[in-house]
């Protein structure tokens, strides 16, 4: 009876070292795994990151160039009005002229 005590003791000190073997290999699985999708979602955070940089430089590029043709564009525009005030100043001193009137008339009211 002793050795079949024994037997079964010693089965099940086996089994347990194998369940504790087979947990450790588990873990050591999962390790890599996470080590895996940890480089995997950096490196895709790396180009996540590199593409919203390309991004901003094409649109400040974008932005500057834009800002480039309005400021033409402006700068054309007030040379001809500056040009009609030459010609005709009338107009732009009766337009002031009202505009100021209006102005005082509201902040009168306040």
């Amino acid at each position: 009876m002793a050795t079949s005590a024994k037997k079964a003791i010693k089965t099940v000190e086996d089994a347990g070292e194998s369940v504790s073997d087979a947990l450790f290999d588990q873990i050591a699985a999962l390790r890599k795994e996470i080590a895996s999708i940890s480089e995997a979602v950096s490196d895709y955070g790396g180009h996540a990151l590199s593409d919203v940089q390309h991004n901003a430089v094409a649109l400040a590029k974008e932005v500057r160039h834009q800002g480039a043709v309005v400021a033409r564009e402006a700068n054309k525009q007030a040379h001809a009005a500056g040009k009609v005030v030459q010609e005709n100043p009338v107009p732009v001193i009766v337009v002031l002229g009202t505009i100021a009137l209006l102005s005082a008339l509201l902040f009168k009211r306040d």
